[in-house]
């Protein structure tokens, strides 16, 4: 059955993982599984990062904590999370914050060009 062997995918938020959890069981209404057995595969699910974070806002583990309290908990993470709990890896780039694009680098030659243009062109006004 799908809802008990629910995951979150790798590049899926919070919030999409719980909409397709939800979809799932409104898919499958007859699915027998009480609303604390729900939470449980919901939360077994989720990737290590997400559970981490759960518990951290949970001040300890999760589970621990009434079925309400925790999908309170995760409804609010998720109404909030839009990138915060994604759990792609982080890649640093070689690139200095003063790096430019070779599209930064034209505009600053045309700009350049067109000031010498400019003092080219008034120097030779005031020779006449």
């Amino acid at each position: 059955m799908k809802i008990s062997s629910f995951y979150q995918f790798l590049d899926e938020s919070l919030s999409e993982a719980l909409d397709r959890f939800h979809e799932l069981l409104r898919k499958i209404p007859t699915h027998g599984f009480s609303e604390p057995v729900q939470l449980n595969i919901f939360i077994d699910g989720l990737r290590p990062r997400s559970k981490q974070l759960h518990d951290a806002s949970a001040g300890g583990k999760i589970k621990l904590k009434t079925p309400e309290e925790a999908m309170e908990l995760i409804e609010n993470m998720a109404a909030s999370d839009h990138t915060i709990l994604r759990d792609q890896a982080y890649t640093p780039t070689n690139k200095s914050l003063l790096e430019l694009t070779s599209q930064d680098a034209i505009l600053a030659q045309n700009k350049l060009l067109a000031k010498t243009l400019e003092t080219f062109t008034s120097t030779l006004s005031n020779l006449s």
